[in-house]
């Protein structure tokens, strides 16, 4: 009874909504008399005719060219965007003896958010409690943009906070945020689409003034008031918001702002009902046709009030935004079926349908003979599907007998972009693991619908093409899924954490595990002979000598720590969203800070090498190179198992040809590739510009991606050689020490390193 009497409550107040406060008087607008089609004086509402009596005073006919709102399908009338509620009230109270208004009839102005909400959505006052009103799921189809601004954006324009809403909300309670920021800041529909040739707002400039990037010159008030131009601004945020500004604690914020739009963060969880699929080809007793939603729980004959709204996730694409500039953005696709007739497609008026399906108060006998699967005696949402060939035709023949001609079903699909019912602050996306994780909502699947009607594929929606960057397949159910290959992002972007280097990862992969196998398998067979040669001869101890100097221990240890803790943190962002031990902000500050900390040690280093000529012992001597080659060879894939001899290095050199050889690629082409893709990979966060001119991230990281791999792999070789030395941990404590065990055929250069 309780739930009954709240529902009753609940469809008293959304049946008066939206009811905005009335338009004021126009103290400045001039009387005038109404006029019908012909130009002649009329005394009702009904015959006149809206062209003809404000095209006594403006330029109806051109106005009527430079109009998104005179389409064949809206044909708006100024009075439905100027008047209040609407309509003028012209009535004999209303009318002086010349048959013109009075002034308290005049309640006239530039369109307010209830004449945009009549056509695109809700919107209202600060006073009318914020409820979904009876007919928005009962308006005619055939309409269309009627409520295409809530439905499809999930959208509601109004200042009050959405705790305070006669909507069942997903945690209500701490949802303190207006529905629409701008709404509560006093910004109405016509302060983002204005006028372009308003004398105010006008920054537009001739085509033909190239060298002009404003046009000073403005129409005068009187040119502007015959002949506004209705071709409304569609301006972006950045038109108003200086973003870079607004948003200090964004990590290269500039990169973000070249490449996402602010919608995909500021209407990351829109909290309006959000359609996902009209189905207009059959009809439920309330005289609606069926409807999917994406973010509402609703039980059987529950009104829409009352059932639980949660927040809806948008699809991101790749969007050309007013600037010319592709952003991510986030869309949703409406998908609506109805049934056409005739040669050219005409929809089916929908008097007809519900002829066709109802008859009294039920559902017809035929339509319910067939549908009703489980038979009792009424049709759930799963029946009132045209989901068999039995069904479609039954509603065809039946179509037929109503006299229409070859009657079909067609499907279109309208992509929505979300622009409207911005809330505050504290509900935009933050959280870096929405995009910036393998699993993110970028390669998320998305449901396009959940059943086709008739088995009929939607077509796009006046022939518009949107790059969903994903392929439509077949869902479960029988409706279509967008699929996106994982890793993948919208506009081709590479997304830090997200997109996986395919070729690179398993280059690199690959050859690490073939080098760790191979120091697994080649240490298993020394250590296996080593154990019986010490068993029949003891190891020769050596002399002590000092290899390494202060300086070359600290400068190895930097580099060997700062190139662990980087492959670390690399590893944190190519893994982001999993928080192994850092978020993705620590992990990408951490790496930068052990970037500078090593370059700044190599840039030492190769500074102390060349004042102090060590850099010789990097550096082979040509003569007998291939010979040395081979022997150090030779001896680590043979001798090292007999226990051979260590071949000696060259005179001066503390390094053998292989090491030589080794430390020449790191140094030469490891290091700068790393040190060069690195950098670029930092700046394009600051100037964006500087990746697009090297072929953007999608290049730039795999490559600082495999020299990853290149440097991981060289860690583990070297860790291994580390234990090849006259015993395991020899090596480790030179480098800890810089003392070393040598042998008296060393001789006494090699000692010195010089």
């Amino acid at each position: 009874m309780r739930r009954a009497l709240a529902a009753l409550l609940l469809s008293t107040l959304a049946a008066a909504a939206p009811a905005l406060a009335q338009q004021p008087v126009n103290p400045i607008h001039p009387s005038f008399a109404p006029l019908d089609a012909a130009g002649k004086k009329v005394r009702t509402a009904a015959a006149m005719s809206s062209d003809a009596t404000c095209g006594a005073c403006h330029d109806a006919s051109w106005i009527g060219a430079h109009t998104g709102h005179a389409a064949a399908k809206v044909k708006t009338a100024c009075i439905q965007c100027h008047a209040d509620g609407g309509a003028l009230d012209v009535r004999e109270a209303t009318l002086d003896a010349e048959g013109r208004l009075k002034r308290e009839a005049l309640r006239l102005g530039k369109p307010r958010a209830a004449n945009c909400a009549a056509c695109h959505g809700l919107a209202f006052d600060a006073t009318t409690p914020v409820a979904l009103p009876a007919d928005i799921e009962s308006a005619d189809p055939g309409r269309g943009a009627v409520y295409r601004m809530t439905m499809g954006e999930g959208a509601i324009v109004a200042p009050q906070k959405m705790s305070e809403a006669f909507l069942n909300l997903e945690g209500k309670a701490g949802l303190g945020s207006p529905w629409d920021v701008h709404a509560a800041k006093l910004v109405d529909c016509a302060g983002c689409h204005y006028a372009p040739n308003d004398p105010g707002r006008s920054v537009e400039r001739k085509k033909s003034l190239v060298y002009l990037t404003t046009d000073p010159r403005r129409p005068s008030s009187a040119e502007f008031l015959l002949r506004p131009d209705h071709r409304l601004a569609e301006p972006s945020c950045r038109d108003c918001h200086d973003a870079l500004k607004a948003h200090d604690f964004l990590p290269y914020r500039e990169r973000h702002m070249a490449v996402v739009a602010c919608a995909a963060c500021h209407l990351s969880s829109p909290m309006g009902p959000v359609a996902e699929l009209v189905d207009a080809t059959v009809a439920t007793l309330q005289g609606r046709p069926a409807i999917r939603y994406r973010n509402v729980v609703r039980q059987p004959g529950e009104p829409l009030n009352a059932a639980t709204v949660r927040p809806f996730r948008p699809l991101l694409v790749s969007r050309v935004e007013g600037d010319g500039t592709a952003r991510l953005a986030p869309v949703n696709t409406v998908t609506r079926y109805a049934w056409v007739s005739g040669p050219n497609h005409l929809e089916v008026p929908w008097s007809k349908v519900l002829e066709v399906f109802i008859e009294g108060s039920d559902h017809a006998a035929a339509v319910k003979a067939l549908f009703d699967a489980n038979g009792d005696g009424r049709l759930d949402e799963l029946e009132l599907r045209l989901d068999s060939r039995a069904k479609t035709v039954l509603i065809a023949d039946r179509l037929r007998a109503a006299g229409l001609i070859e009657p079909a079903i067609e499907g279109t699909l309208d992509t929505v972009p979300l622009a409207h019912g911005v809330p505050a602050r504290d509900r935009a996306l933050r959280a870096c693991d929405e995009c910036h994780a393998g699993d993110s909502r970028l390669s998320a699947p998305f449901t396009v619908a959940g059943y086709l009607p008739g088995g009929e594929p939607p077509r796009p929606a006046d022939g518009k093409r949107l790059d969903l960057s994903g392929t439509l397949s077949q869902a479960p159910g029988g409706g279509l899924l967008l699929l996106r290959e994982g890793g993948s992002a919208p506009g081709d972007l590479h997304v830090l954490g997200h997109s996986r280097q395919g070729l690179s990862n398993s280059l690199g992969f690959g050859l690490f595990v073939a080098t760790f196998l191979g120091a697994a398998a080649h240490g298993l067979a020394r250590w296996t002979l080593r154990r019986r040669r010490d068993a029949a001869e003891p190891h020769r101890r050596g002399e002590k000598a000092y290899l390494f100097g202060r300086y070359e221990r600290i400068w190895h240890w930097t580099m060997a720590l700062s190139g662990v803790l980087l492959i670390g943190s690399g590893l944190e962002i190519h893994n982001s969203g999993r928080h192994l031990l850092l978020d993705l902000p620590r992990a990408v500050s951490w790496h930068n800070v052990f970037a500078v900390v090593l370059m700044a040690n190599a840039f030492l280093s190769l500074f102390y090498h060349l004042t102090t000529k060590a850099i010789r012992n990097f550096i082979p001597s040509p003569r007998g190179l291939a010979a040395r080659v081979l022997e150090h060879m030779t001896y680590q894939s043979r001798g090292i198992f007999f226990g051979g001899e260590h071949p000696s290095n060259a005179p001066g050199h503390k390094l053998n040809p292989l090491q030589q050889l080794t430390y020449l690629a790191l140094l030469n082409v490891l290091f700068p590739l790393q040190i060069v893709t690195g950098l670029l990979i930092w700046a394009t966060g600051t100037w964006p510009a500087v990746a697009a001119a090297v072929g953007g991230l999608s290049v730039i990281a795999p490559l600082h991606n495999f020299g990853s791999w290149l440097f991981l792999t060289f860690f583990v070789l070297h860790a291994y050689l580390v234990t090849t030395g006259p015993t395991p941990t020899e090596h480790l404590t030179a480098m800890i020490t810089g003392f070393g065990e040598v042998h008296a055929e060393t001789s006494s250069s090699e000692r010195s390193g010089t």
